[in-house]
């Protein structure tokens, strides 16, 4: 097991409940009326009626496009490779997504110097162009919610301080670009109960899989917000496994002649598959039954040859986006017949998220003299302001002869600041970008009549150290990443 990250997952708990708060303001009148109606008549149900809705809205007019990779992605492959680097030979599991959209509503109410960061981290350019490839994300899931093959769930949910007066346009964005719910809280004098809540609804929305988010030591008199994203996820295979085929105790080579057992699930069968001899790895996508047409998932398995190490592999791909991507996509893939082996295994993981945030560029947002997060709270309401305290994920996931289930939750705990105001003056932000040009030639020989022999099954035996990813392809979406160095447990 992993050390140290946050995470959150699935379903929609209603948001129309008793919040009595003076502290939240609607168009100039207080929120202090029963039923917090502007934020939560609609978000009664688990799924994504009331997000459905704005589809049309300019968020979406671009569905049709790829996700913008230089957002989600790139983020998600950063932090990705900045855990996997911290966590060196370790086994490694996260939701990039679940992380990225916590942040994301976090960066939303950031300004000046601290959103500048932020957005960076993202490679993002405006807060608009984040938050539409935020929705975009979002519009996977909602489309995924309508699936009866597939189970893909998201809840994001905001728990504010008592009387602690948001802005109102943020806690509309939240609400309409992330269908976020709002739920008040009183840390100060209830927060072991508050702690026992919010892990009950994450458990419930993880299916049961994500336990103890949240530590009654993770928060103070000084809490004011904790931004939380759940997801879950179960899906089966197109093609199962047999389990009568599944080799008992088989060898694992974790490297360095250290050998471990772990049960290797086996079928011979047609699947997408690529080999880059460069890099020295195998890559095969196997599919996850699913009856939407706009939404289709695999697992996808990165498998470096025999005696080429996985830390190289990883290094590489860090140091060349492009080539994971590349590795990734079905485009650079043919059906191919298989020898497939894959481990069967469970994994889970725990981490607190800050230095690696930092270490992607995210350094204001958690100092508390710095950290500029007005677009949430006013200075007029709150001169001390806010900064993140804590980032905390989980994730797990179980891998099987039927299919794979995977959840992950993400904290982003908020306290309030120091009373030392920051600079504000205004700060230009530049998103570095380069321009590429390239061009292809194609040249095609006549063909000659003869026929070509059947080739042969090609093994792709993962009985040593890869990369593992759970993705939506139509949109390019990591929605799991993960590492297995060294077998958790065959359940």
């Amino acid at each position: 097991m992993a050390s140290s990250s946050e995470s959150t997952a699935a379903g929609f708990e209603q948001a129309g409940e008793k919040l009595n708060s003076p502290g939240f303001e609607q168009a100039g009148e207080k929120l202090n009326s029963p039923g917090f109606e502007q934020f939560g008549e609609k978000l009664n149900s688990p799924g994504f009626e009331q997000f459905g809705e704005k589809l049309n809205s300019p968020g979406f007019e671009q569905f049709g496009e790829k996700l913008n990779s230089t957002d989600f992605e790139q983020f998600g492959q950063k932090l990705y490779s900045t855990v996997s680097q911290n966590q060196n030979d370790q086994n490694v599991f996260l939701s990039p997504a679940s992380i990225a959209l916590a942040m994301s509503m976090c960066t939303v109410g950031a300004r000046q110097e601290t959103l500048n960061q932020m957005l960076h981290a993202f490679q993002a350019s405006t807060a608009n162009e984040l938050i539409q490839a935020a929705e975009q994300v979002m519009q996977v899931f909602s489309a995924a919610s309508q699936d009866k093959l597939v189970q893909l769930k998201l809840a994001n949910r905001l728990y504010a301080q008592k009387a602690y007066k948001l802005q109102e346009d943020y806690l509309k964005l939240v609400q309409s670009s992330f269908a976020a719910d709002i739920k008040l809280a009183d840390f100060a004098s209830e927060g072991a109960e508050v702690v026992r809540t919010i892990n009950a609804w994450v458990e419930e929305q993880t299916n049961k899989l994500i336990k103890d988010l949240l530590s009654p030591d993770d928060v103070n008199s000084d809490t004011r917000l904790i931004i939380i994203n759940c997801i879950y996820f179960k899906g089966t295979w197109v093609k199962q496994f047999d389990e009568h085929n599944t080799i008992k105790q088989a060898d694992f080579h974790e490297g360095k002649n250290k050998i471990s057992k772990v049960n290797l699930m086996y079928q011979k069968n047609k699947y997408a598959y690529t080999e880059n001899k460069d890099l020295r790895v195998q890559v095969a996508h196997m599919p996850y039954k699913s009856e939407n047409r706009d939404t289709q998932f695999v697992f996808t398995v990165i498998l470096p040859n025999k005696g080429v190490s996985l830390s190289d592999v990883e290094s590489r791909l860090k140091a060349e986006p492009d080539l994971m991507r590349s590795l990734l996509s079905h485009t650079e893939s043919a059906m191919e017949e298989l020898l497939l082996y894959l481990p069967k295994f469970k994994m889970e993981a725990s981490f607190t998220l800050n230095d690696v945030l930092k270490q992607i560029g995210m350094q204001n947002a958690f100092d508390p003299n710095s950290a500029d997060f007005t677009g949430i709270v006013s200075e007029s309401d709150d001169a001390a302001g806010l900064y993140i305290s804590k980032v905390i994920h989980k994730a797990f996931i179980d891998v099987n002869e039927k299919g794979s289930e995977a959840a992950a939750a993400t904290a982003v705990m908020m306290l309030k600041g120091c009373a030392v105001r920051r600079d504000r003056q205004p700060t230009e932000f530049k998103a570095d970008r380069s321009e590429a040009a390239a061009a292809t030639a194609v040249l095609m020989d006549r063909c000659c009549a003869s026929v070509k022999p059947e080739p042969k099954p090609v093994e792709f035996k993962a009985d040593r150290p890869f990369l593992f990813f759970i993705r939506e392809t139509e949109e390019d979406l990591n929605i799991f990443s993960g590492r297995l160095v060294s077998p958790p447990s065959t359940a």
